[in-house]
């Protein structure tokens, strides 16, 4: 009877840790329970620091269950080349905070610094902070900002320039969206959910009467934006909002609202493509949504379109998503959902014919800070000319130097202390007129 007893007992305490052991794993698995503590840091301007958006974005972390801390540098009004410059309050504090070895950061620019300014130094600007957040180990998230309630004004090379809300938006979240393509990172489409949920729920007050910094529920759906998008988990359902034993600045009805506008999500199963010309194939646009987002289930039937911005290099079917290269270039095709949302495709258009590019560093007459750059190439066209392309960015940003009808260029008196990235293109004179006929592969 003993021998019978201590068995029952010890099957019993096997089932019970068998349970235990399979509801933590299931619960890890799933996200409930997280052995490590993430590290998140907030990098941006008003947009950021209004409401403790941090905070909020903690608190729906550890409503569902992880180990977290969420910590800022922001300063309002800033632009991103306050944070990739060295000499700058700002650029001080960031740079010290990346070495507190966070998992995430979460990069939020001047919500018109993309439109007004984006040639001109904010492409730089967020090269320079991406690299700077990949190379601390952490993985960059692009924050998309909203646009002004009243559209706006500016000037450009003399000519006034308008643009609506919706025109301003869609502006923005293709640069962002374009951006994350080419540093292969993930962007949060918070500017496009808040323009969603002022049509969708226009009783929300989202923005401030100032028409531009966010009330407490627009920092709660960024904060929303930004959870699904780091943790590629839906937030419908989260309870974190204000009650009895809690108290958040904003209630249970406009919460789930705004949890069912940011947990609908645009996604394509081709963020870069290339190509060459007469070619076609194809990108599929889908939406992810959970299956008790009744608002959404109730109010559609959402239709995905696509839309080449640049015809020229390449068409698309609006409605198969075929794509057909026309010309070498980069493209850039949109995919739209009726209920707002849409996310970019980069396509590549590049010629059969290709070359390989070497490079020689020599010294410079200007002095010991300088250095001359020669740059070769097999040409095997009698008649052709070569352009000659140069950057200080990445690949994907180059500026017409030169040309030249030689196989090889000088390039002279640039600084020691730079990286200088090169690429030509090669075109045969046909018929009386130059026609492309490729570029180098390789990239120095």
């Amino acid at each position: 009877m003993m021998r019978k007893r201590i068995a029952a007992l010890f099957l019993a305490v096997c089932i019970i840790f068998s349970v235990t052991a399979m509801d933590y794993m299931t619960a890890h698995a799933e996200g409930e329970s997280s052995e490590k503590t993430i590290k998140v840091l907030f990098v941006g301007n008003s947009f950021t620091k209004y409401n403790n958006l941090h905070k909020i974005f903690k608190g729906i972390a550890k409503a569902n269950g992880i180990k977290i801390t969420a910590k800022r540098v922001a300063f309002g009004g800033y632009k991103l080349r306050k944070y990739a410059s060295s000499k700058t309050k700002a650029g001080k504090k960031f740079r010290k905070a990346l070495k507190k070895k966070y998992d995430y950061v979460v990069i939020q620019g001047h919500s018109e610094e993309f439109i007004t300014t984006y040639n001109k130094h904010s492409y730089k600007s967020i090269s320079k902070v991406i690299d700077m957040v990949k190379a601390s180990g952490a993985e960059p998230i692009l924050y998309m900002t909203w646009t002004q309630t009243t559209g706006i004004t500016y000037s450009e090379r003399g000519e006034e320039i308008s643009m609506t809300r919706e025109e301003m938006t869609q502006q923005v979240a293709d640069i962002y969206n374009r951006l994350g393509n080419e540093f292969d990172v993930k962007v949060a489409p918070v500017g496009l959910n808040i323009l969603r949920c002022a049509t969708e729920y226009p009783e929300i007050k989202l923005i401030r009467s100032d028409n531009k910094h966010p009330k407490y529920a627009g920092s709660y759906l960024a904060a929303c934006t930004i959870y699904q998008t780091i943790f590629d988990r839906s937030v419908l359902g989260t309870k974190y909002y204000n009650t009895d034993e809690k108290k958040v600045g904003i209630g249970k009805t406009k919460a789930e609202k705004l949890q069912m506008i940011a947990d609908v999500r645009l996604q394509v199963d081709k963020h870069n493509i290339y190509i060459s010309p007469d070619e076609k194939t194809s990108v599929k646009a889908s939406i992810v949504v959970s299956d008790n987002n009744t608002k959404y289930k109730e109010s559609y039937a959402d239709a995905i379109t696509y839309r080449s911005l640049t015809p020229e290099v390449a068409e698309v079917d609006e409605k198969t998503g075929e794509i057909e290269a026309l010309a070498p270039g980069m493209a850039y095709v949109r995919a739209e959902s009726s209920s707002g949302l849409s996310t970019i495709t980069t396509v590549e258009v590049k010629s059969r014919d290709t070359y390989d590019l070497t490079l020689t560093e020599k010294e410079s007459v200007s002095g010991d800070s300088y250095k001359d750059n020669v740059l070769k190439w097999t040409n095997n066209f009698t008649d052709s000319k070569v352009e000659i392309y140069r950057s200080i960015y990445n690949k994907n940003h180059f500026k017409k130097i030169g040309e030249t009808c030689k196989d090889y260029y000088y390039d002279k008196s640039l600084l020691k202390d730079k990286k200088y990235i090169y690429m030509i293109r090669l075109y045969s004179y046909v018929d009386g007129e130059y026609r492309y006929v490729g570029e180098s592969v390789t990239r120095y």
